[in-house]
């Protein structure tokens, strides 16, 4: 029987037939380090226990890129491109073909109540050619000289026999001699406390109560009533009064 040495040669025996120790600490980091998640065991042949440990599943998330996760949660986002026009304007109801529309469009409200921006270029000129000639305001009277005389309409000079035109569709309330200096006259009303008169003629082409659109013949042009010349005398009417007949046309 062999005796033993020394208790270091005893302790140093021992040792050389245990197991090689691992420290659990490194056992964790090559865990972590496989992406295992495992049980490992883990031999503590010093104490002659066995411990079994187990590392959290190391699944390693996919990269989403950010601009993805962005577009998933962001609202939807309408965009045009830089050459296409955008306009925040208010539609605008002028309308070259359709003339009379666009004038009842515009009267849809009394025409007292139409602004001057609504009603420029509403109705149609009275003559084929305008030539301005006494403006509608207060002015020298050319016949009696009076300094402030009241011109109620635009007049616009005009050969004798010239035909005068419906500035828009309407119906014709008078046609007749006007007694007031007006000489023939002929009034059409287009609604809405909106008329418009035309003075001064040869003669008139139409009666009371006939129905006519815009651009037909009303009568031809003269110097009848109080006039210095032939001429045209245009008037527009809203509920009785008149105004500057250059802002509607």
């Amino acid at each position: 029987m062999k005796v033993p040495g020394s208790r270091r040669e005893a302790i140093a025996a021992e040792r050389a037939t245990a197991p090689s120790s691992i420290s659990v600490a490194a056992l964790l980091r090559a865990g972590a380090a496989s992406g295992a998640g495992q049980k490992m065991g883990v031999a503590m042949a010093a104490t002659g226990l066995v411990l079994a440990v187990t590392l959290p599943s190391a699944h390693v998330a996919e990269d989403i890129p950010l601009e993805a996760a962005a577009v998933v949660s962001a609202e939807t986002q309408v965009t045009a491109g830089s050459a296409i026009p955008i306009t925040f304007a208010t539609p605008d109801i002028n309308s070259a073909l359709n003339p009379d529309g666009q004038l009842k469009a515009t009267l849809e409200v009394n025409a007292s109540n139409v602004t001057p921006q609504a009603s420029k270029g509403t109705l149609s000129a009275p003559l084929k050619t305008l030539v301005e000639s006494s403006p509608f305001g207060n002015r020298i009277s050319p016949i009696t000289g009076q300094i402030d005389e009241r011109h109620t309409g635009q007049d616009y000079a005009t050969a004798s026999g010239t035909e005068v035109l419906a500035a828009a569709g309407g119906t014709v309330t008078f046609s007749g001699w006007h007694d007031f200096g007006g000489g023939n006259r002929v009034v059409v009303d287009h609604g809405n406390g909106l008329s418009t008169s035309y003075n001064h003629m040869s003669s008139n082409v139409v009666k009371v109560g006939q129905k006519v659109e815009r651009g037909d013949i009303v009568g031809l042009s003269g110097s009848t009533g109080a006039s210095t010349g032939p001429h045209l005398h245009f008037e527009v009417i809203i509920d009785d009064e008149v105004v500057d007949p250059k802002g509607w046309l």
